[in-house]
């Protein structure tokens, strides 16, 4: 049994070392397996299916720029509001008189309109002056029939002079004046209440050049010119006292508010 076993034993050791060997081979030499051969066209297999079309390819966005534009802010600049014109209205209170063709004659000289705010009392003596403040484009005014201070009158008082003064003026000029001055500028709620329910609008004034007072014509001019607005409303006289002062001022206040862009209109 001893020859046997012996012969087993030797076989397996010489199995063992074998294998050791093709290991250690096969860690220095790896064993590459090689590709399959392509596909010739005898071996390829046959395909009746038409070959997919090949898609169009997108076309690339272009690249922004990595550089930051530096954009300039937009400065939006506010509508510029309208002007408002720069109108003046001349005038005149308390005529008819003997001044007020002198103004007349200046006033066409210089191509000037003006108000005439007009005394009821007055106009009898001066119609053809009346006809004429209409004639030549100027407006009329009614200014009571006899200048009192409507504050102290009540309103049926007040009521009397206004309609009184209306016949009166319309009768010498030919037409109704739509306007209405309070003597001295002096009213209250009643007395305005009368006048504007006898249809007549109210008219005041923005500038006094105090003429009034008698003095010189360079003062009245300064006043004028100094104090004036666009759309101011200046109030002088060519009735009531001694004018001449103001006619006399009357070329130079028209002058100097023309060179400062004034516009006459009538109030």
């Amino acid at each position: 049994m001893r020859g046997p076993a012996k012969v087993v034993t030797a076989l397996l050791l010489g199995a063992l070392v074998v294998a050791v060997a093709d290991h250690h081979d096969q860690r220095i030499h790896p064993t590459v397996t090689a590709e399959p051969p392509a596909a010739t066209a005898s071996t390829a297999p046959a395909s009746t299916a038409p070959a997919p079309a090949a898609r169009p390819r997108a076309a690339k966005a272009p690249r922004r720029a990595t550089a930051a534009v530096k954009k300039k802010p937009v400065k939006v600049r506010a509508a510029k509001k309208p002007r408002r014109p720069k109108t003046v209205a001349l005038t005149f209170d308390d005529g008819p008189s003997p001044y007020t063709p002198q103004v007349l004659d200046i006033l066409r000289r210089n191509r000037v309109k003006a108000t005439f705010c007009l005394l009821g009392n007055n106009v009898g003596d001066y119609r053809r002056t009346v006809r004429r403040i209409v004639r030549e484009g100027h407006r009329i005014c009614n200014h009571s029939r006899d200048h009192a201070d409507f504050t102290k009158l009540s309103r049926t008082a007040a009521r009397d002079n206004v309609e009184r003064a209306q016949r009166k003026i319309r009768k010498a000029a030919g037409r109704s004046p739509k306007t209405f001055r309070f003597p001295y500028g002096a009213s209250d709620p009643a007395a305005r209440a009368v006048v504007r329910g006898e249809g007549l609008r109210i008219l005041g004034w923005t500038v006094d050049t105090r003429d009034w007072q008698g003095p010189p014509a360079p003062t009245i001019t300064r006043r004028a010119v100094r104090d004036t607005r666009p759309g101011a409303v200046i109030l002088m006289h060519d009735g009531g006292g001694d004018r001449r002062p103001t006619v006399a001022s009357l070329p130079n206040t028209i002058r100097k508010l023309k060179a400062k862009g004034y516009v006459f209109v009538l109030a």
